[in-house]
């Protein structure tokens, strides 16, 4: 995200009009004949059946508890027709094996370059729109994301479909990798689920997305925080990804690998608090936090953990990253090599 938000806006408004179904992407294309979509809106609320809430499986202090599920939640909910489950891994994986009742997504369906060339940035409303489209999911669709990279690429999936205005999507804790040493059940069979049409009608929320400007002006205020979710190799500026290295000046760095256990968990919450007050991440409610990394993937994990897990009110991915700061003439770069 570079510059300004007005080509988010301006997409979030051409997804208004609907999309249509790709009955040929992942499970919905399996049927020989597949149903007609069904158009479903932003707006659409009702419920086919009722979800469970995660709270009770996982008491850890966390801010919003619900934001995660345990894997026997999964085991136990993922049949119900209102519940979405997304495998966010390679697709090779996927079919090779994976939980039952879980559909693929293309997770390069959600990531686009933009127009001033900054690589990695959120897609388009209309073409995440097409993506929550094909899997069948609808706005009052429980959706529940798993992956097999300390939940990385599920923090990143949950912040796209929160920009856009999906409620209920929530993390399955531990990734793939804890349901397969749980000797939990395997399938090869692709979830059938009718596809839809799938449309945001809500502007793009701007409370967690932050652009190039929004960070120029937190440096030297008291009241920003900036997070670099990245190694303390690139912080330091030793490993150069970018035309430049080194970092965001007075940003903070907490390595996102740092917020889960060798299983893939997440730290309970005083943990969390402990690692990233230690590094000076503190926020009150006046406060704002900015994550960022290369571009803007790991800073959406930092961004969940800050957010639902330790309970910052004020939060935003900053999703240019140092694909844009170090590539930007004239952006100010500290180093510590």
């Amino acid at each position: 995200m570079s510059g300004t938000r007005s080509a988010i806006w301006r997409t979030a408004l051409l997804a208004a009009t609907g999309v249509a179904a790709l009955a040929a992407v992942a499970c919905g294309g399996d049927e020989a004949e597949p149903k007609p979509a069904a158009t479903v809106t932003a707006a659409a609320t009702q419920s086919n059946a009722a979800v469970p809430t995660a709270a009770a499986a996982v008491k850890v202090g966390y801010a919003f508890p619900d934001k995660l599920v345990t894997t026997a939640w999964v085991a136990e909910n993922a049949a119900k027709p209102n519940v979405v489950l997304l495998d966010l891994r390679k697709k090779e994986d996927y079919d090779a094996g994976h939980i039952a009742g879980a559909s693929w997504i293309n997770t390069a369906d959600l990531s686009t370059t933009d127009k001033n060339g900054v690589k990695g940035q959120i897609a388009p409303a209309d073409k995440v729109a097409a993506a929550l489209s094909a899997v069948g999911a609808k706005p009052d669709s429980t959706i529940v994301l798993y992956d097999a990279s300390n939940n990385l690429i599920s923090a990143r999936t949950l912040w796209v479909f929160e920009v856009y205005g999906h409620k209920d999507v929530r993390i399955m804790d531990g990734t793939w990798t804890l349901w397969r040493s749980e000797g939990k059940p395997v399938t090869k069979d692709a979830a059938k689920r009718t596809a839809t049409q799938y449309a945001f009608t809500a502007a793009p929320n701007e409370g967690i997305i932050a652009n190039f400007d929004e960070i120029v002006k937190a440096v030297g205020d008291p009241s920003k925080v900036v997070c670099d979710a990245r190694t303390p190799e690139e912080y330091a500026g030793r490993d150069v990804r970018s035309k430049n290295g080194g970092h965001v000046p007075g940003a903070l760095n907490v390595n996102y690998t740092l917020a889960n256990n060798k299983d893939g968990k997440f730290l309970p919450a005083e943990d969390l608090r402990k690692l990233y007050n230690d590094a000076g991440v503190k926020a009150s409610d006046s406060q704002t936090v900015y994550t960022y990394c290369q571009t803007g993937v790991r800073a959406a994990h930092s961004w969940f953990v800050l957010k639902y897990l330790v309970g910052y009110k004020n939060v935003e991915n900053y999703d240019g990253s140092w694909e844009e700061w170090g590539n930007k003439d004239g952006a100010k770069i500290e180093t510590s090599r």
